[in-house]
């Protein structure tokens, strides 16, 4: 098996880990929002920042799924085209798409990285009763884009690779959606 094959399985495994770890936290996310309403209506007493940690948790969450989803084929596709082309033509069409999506989550993963040492440079806290140094969730964010561009790039090098050796049913089947085929075909 090649590097770059062991990279994205490794990559596979710590994006299932990372999705988990969000849906955990979605979780108890909601179960403090439900905690907070329900003290609110019987007692009148409200916790302090469940809105705001909320938000964070949701776009950890959010951040924290994207590879996984990438990996998986799960982001949304429009296949119209896709689906009539030919074995080559679609290969090096999911190899644009790699590499699209590699630049544009670079874009993302470095504004995001300027956001968030400037917050930490500046001792930047959120503007609520928490008071939360806003580089934390900043950089927990991060990490989620940081790993789908990992993914992004090594699918991108990885079916590079197998359209470049015309194996071409390889190097879609990297971006294809599993259930895809059966989905248009019957």
């Amino acid at each position: 098996m090649s590097f770059l094959t062991n990279t994205r399985l490794r990559l596979a495994r710590i994006s299932r880990a990372s999705a988990l770890a969000g849906l955990y936290l979605m979780l108890f996310t909601a179960l403090g929002v439900s905690a907070d309403v329900l003290v609110r209506k019987l007692f009148g007493i409200a916790f302090v920042g469940t809105d705001e940690l909320g938000g964070y948790a949701m776009a950890l969450a959010t951040s924290w799924a994207l590879s996984y989803a990438f990996l998986e084929g799960a982001h949304i596709r429009v296949n119209v085209i896709h689906m009539t082309l030919r074995p080559a033509a679609k290969a090096w069409l999911d190899v644009l798409a790699a590499c699209v999506t590699a630049l544009i989550i670079g874009v993302l993963a470095w504004q995001v990285w300027i956001v968030a040492f400037e917050s930490w440079e500046f001792d930047a806290v959120s503007n609520t009763p928490l008071r939360l140094p806003l580089w934390i969730p900043q950089f927990l964010f991060l990490g989620g884009i940081v790993l789908f561009l990992l993914s992004a790039v090594v699918v991108f090098l990885e079916s590079l690779g197998l359209a470049a050796r015309g194996r071409y049913e390889a190097a879609s089947a990297l971006a294809e959606e599993q259930n895809q085929v059966e989905e248009y075909t019957s």
